[in-house]
């Protein structure tokens, strides 16, 4: 990260058109995570006693906090301007209004850090707009708020970062206060490239309720300007590219769905030539194989390998039994009747026509084994 800085007179940043984001140098562990364990009431504050009047403050919960280049910083203020006060790339004016979230750490040393949201009523994240919505005046105690994670609800959204003086207390009237400009105070501003959404009545409204009263006189005042162009040299040794610039809160993983894998189906064991076997995709799978129990398992269904020569062995087996059976028994009903019964000229012409419908029956049933087997319960 470059030391460095801005100066008032080069602040609010305008963007030179002449200089493309992807010039700007790349860092990889500059990005900054953002969370918020509980919403703030949202409510719309002048800054009008006791200062320039820079927009209005909104009240955000005191858990809201984020992890920054390995230091731990915690909310100092949020304040809402209109119109905005950046000139983002890409751009040739400012966005409607900016979001502004000030933050500090608690702990040696001492660093700040300003992030600037751009906001839209034109364009933008619709996911924005209820957290837009909810500000008020007069906050409703049992209604349900967003949290600051609402405007940040994109991960990887990427960021310009640069080094500046304080924007707080500058205003059109009071451009470059010395306390801001003098003031060494290590303050990295971080510019996220990606607009939320807003209802054009909540950007009317919201300044409106935030003055106290009707009087135009106790608006918001007109925001400062840059007065000097940056050097494109400079802006360039100067400025960082934060990619990936918003990283995942702890809510968002825990809140993120999960993929889709397709529905879990439990299939039912059977027994396929001695063995127990699960249906997989029309394969018949023994259980043991399918468990890493028995690699060398032959799949019962496969068309080749042992298993294969077992099933059509087994079928032979049955079709030769079940010939040899109804073979036997035509034999036996064939001398019982000639010696209870005389010979017929009906069973004389069945003789030369049995042999077939015993192959049939033989081949049929030698087919059909499993079935006939489930049939009977064996």
């Amino acid at each position: 990260m470059s030391d460095i800085r801005l100066t008032c007179d080069e602040t609010p940043l305008a963007w030179p058109a002449s200089i493309g984001v992807e010039e700007l140098k790349g860092c990889s562990s500059c990005g900054i995570r953002v969370t918020s364990a509980s919403p703030g009431s949202l409510q719309i504050l002048t800054r009008r006693q006791g200062g320039v009047g820079d927009g209005v403050n909104i009240e955000e919960s005191i858990s809201v906090g984020a992890d920054y280049r390995g230091q731990r910083y915690s909310l100092d203020e949020a304040v809402f301007h209109t119109p905005g006060l950046h000139v983002f790339p890409g751009m040739s004016a400012v966005y409607p209004a900016e979001y502004h979230v000030h933050m500090r750490t608690m702990a040696a040393p001492i660093r700040y850090l300003t992030l600037v949201i751009p906001v839209s009523h034109m364009t933008g994240d619709d996911s924005a707009k209820q957290y837009f919505a909810a500000m008020a005046a007069r906050p409703d105690p049992a209604a349900v708020r967003p949290t600051l994670d609402t405007l940040l609800a994109t991960p990887g959204v990427k960021m310009i970062q640069y080094q500046g003086p304080d924007i707080r207390g500058r205003s059109g009237d009071v451009p470059n206060p010395e306390a801001n400009c003098d003031s060494s105070d290590e303050r990295q501003f971080l510019l996220v490239l990606n607009v939320a959404g807003i209802r054009a009545s909540d950007l009317e409204r919201i300044p409106r309720e935030g003055s106290l009263s009707t009087d135009p006189r106790d608006l918001p005042a007109p925001g400062v300007t840059a007065a000097k162009a940056v050097a494109r040299d400079r802006l360039l040794r100067i400025a960082v590219l934060a990619d990936p610039g918003i990283l995942s809160s702890p809510q968002q993983i825990a809140a993120s769905p999960p993929s889709a894998t397709g529905e879990l189906e439990c299939k039912p064991i059977k027994v396929v030539n001695g063995r127990d076997v699960v249906d997989v995709s029309g394969r018949s799978v023994d259980i043991k194989k399918l468990l890493g129990l028995g690699e060398d398992a032959p799949d019962p269904g496969s068309g080749s390998g042992i298993g294969s020569l077992f099933t059509y062995g087994h079928h032979l087996t049955m079709f030769f039994g079940i010939m040899f059976g109804i073979l036997l028994a035509d034999w036996i009903f064939a001398k019982l009747w000639s010696v209870y019964f005389l010979p017929s000229a009906r069973l004389a012409q069945w003789e030369p026509l049995k042999i077939w419908f015993f192959l049939s029956v033989a081949a049929t049933a030698a087919g059909f084994k499993d079935s006939i087997f489930g049939l009977i319960g064996l």
